[in-house]
């Protein structure tokens, strides 16, 4: 079989064997029968457990050597004394892949990678793949296919597709990126990778039309010569954006009770992933806003922000962070500076940069604002516009005066039409707010839409600067004008 046949087993399966099977609480049969039902699984489904009788309705095997149909994957959530055995009697079934969810093998015990290793040449000898062991699952949304533990409302399919060498914290990033519209459409969590590894799913990936962004979670890599050739060439075509864990002394010793890695110098990774054409993620929390980013906003041409802000000290301490962040926020020309009092700013308002619209006393309204933020953006000054402080604390309810919620109601028409700037004149626009969705109403429902406000400035600053580099390091930025 080819690879690419190979892996497909793994994300789109007509048929899967689901080896411990149970709908005992808490436990992994339950958490992957429970996320392939969730999700509807169009194909076969055949839970095996060795009492036999039902689980989640649906008669169970007590061997997989007794299903009458073709099992293209296996899915072992069984205890670790028994994968062998499982292993074994899934070649003997003709099975393709096998996901092995079960722990203690490299990663805990003496000998475990040893053993890991022989499953590995056993399961190659009857033509299967193996997928771990330690994993979550895998997960590929545009399938309904769910064979994983994050809960699958805290799912939401994108063009993203990730791979990670870990995989609680990840959904717990999904968890989190759900409220703002953001998330992957496939993942695949390699774990100790006795056979399969980040590399071959990286390189599955950038063959997949569905997938226009790859995340990826590492804390070492196996096969470095082979990685560095296949990421090399998927970056080319696709942005390719890796948070590297296991950088510190602490982080390389726990990435081994972790997973078995084996992590390296952080100066090391940080050459061979950029030397790659990878965007390293400098935190954890940002490698999913990041890839939707990278893929959804226009290309960040050069380094100059302009911010527009109603609140004076927002906009100084923003000012600070994007130039830490190796960004600029340029002084305003004179001409554009009286473009913008001839379009109403008063001479005690600062148009400097940042815009204070606060000082200002304007009225809040698109058509007071608006034209203002065209002006800068389209004035070849800048290179983008951050919007910042628009939307009030507090949920509507009953109780919300009127004139309240019509100020609310102004204050998200401002910030949809700023986000509207962005397509119109093709550059970035982003929208900050310190309140979360369950903070401010405005934040909430823009979120919805699909306008994803962004709650910290070290965020703002380091989205847009990791946006810049990444079409400068592609040879697609032109004059930086700083």
């Amino acid at each position: 079989m080819s690879l690419d046949v190979t892996l497909d087993v793994f994300l789109k399966p007509r048929s899967v064997a689901v080896i411990g099977a149970t709908e005992r609480p808490g436990s992994w049969g339950s958490f992957i029968m429970e996320g392939l039902i969730a999700r509807e699984f169009p194909g076969r489904l055949f839970p095996v457990n060795r009492k036999g009788g039902q689980v989640y309705g649906r008669p169970a095997y007590k061997d997989v050597r007794q299903i009458e149909e073709p099992v293209e994957l296996a899915v072992l959530a069984i205890p670790e004394e028994g994968v062998e055995e499982a292993v074994e009697a899934c070649g003997e079934k003709g099975v393709q892949g096998v996901t092995i969810i079960t722990a203690g093998f490299g990663e805990a015990v003496a000998g475990g990678r040893d053993r890991e290793l022989a499953l590995a040449r056993r399961a190659r000898a009857r033509g299967m793949r193996l997928l771990g062991p330690n994993v979550s699952g895998t997960f590929n949304l545009h399938a309904r296919f769910n064979a994983a533990a994050s809960p699958a409302e805290h799912l939401r399919p994108s063009t993203l597709a990730a791979v990670c060498q870990g995989g609680y914290a990840f959904y717990d990033l999904l968890a989190s990126a759900f409220s703002r519209k953001m998330g992957v459409g496939k993942f695949v969590h390699t774990g100790n990778e006795c056979d399969l590894t980040v590399t071959d799913f990286l390189e599955y990936y950038g063959r997949d039309p569905e997938v226009e962004g790859v995340l990826m979670y590492l804390e070492t890599v196996r096969d470095g010569r082979r990685f560095l050739e296949v990421a090399s060439r998927v970056a080319r075509q696709k942005p390719v954006v890796v948070y590297k864990a296991g950088r510190t002394t602490g982080g390389a010793r726990a990435a081994r009770s972790h997973t078995g890695a084996l992590a390296g110098p952080r100066a090391l990774y940080r050459g061979l992933l950029e030397q790659a054409g990878i965007v390293l993620s400098p935190t954890m929390e940002l490698l999913v806003p990041l890839g939707h980013h990278l893929l959804e906003r226009p290309p960040m041409r050069g380094r100059r922000v302009a911010i527009v802000t109603v609140g004076g000290s927002w906009g100084v301490s923003l000012t600070d962070t994007l130039e830490e962040a190796g960004l600029v926020v340029p002084e305003l020309s004179g001409p554009l500076q009286q473009t913008l009092r001839s379009l109403g700013m008063p001479v005690r308002a600062s148009t400097r940069n940042p815009i204070d619209i606060g000082a200002a006393g304007m009225l809040i309204t698109v058509e007071t604002l608006l034209p203002l933020a065209r002006a800068v953006l389209s004035s070849g000054e800048v290179d983008a516009l951050v919007l910042h402080g628009l939307g009030r604390p507090g949920m509507t309810d009953q109780n919300m005066p009127g004139r309240m919620k019509i100020y609310l109601m102004l204050n998200k028409q401002v910030m949809q039409a700023f986000a509207g700037l962005e397509r119109e004149i093709g550059r970035p626009v982003l929208i900050g707010n310190h309140l979360s969705p369950f903070e401010s109403q405005v934040v909430h429902d823009l979120n919805e839409e699909g306008i994803r406000i962004i709650n910290r400035l070290d965020e703002i600053a380091q989205l847009l600067f990791l946006m810049y580099d990444f079409w400068l390091r592609r040879g697609r930025v032109g004059e930086t004008h700083v």
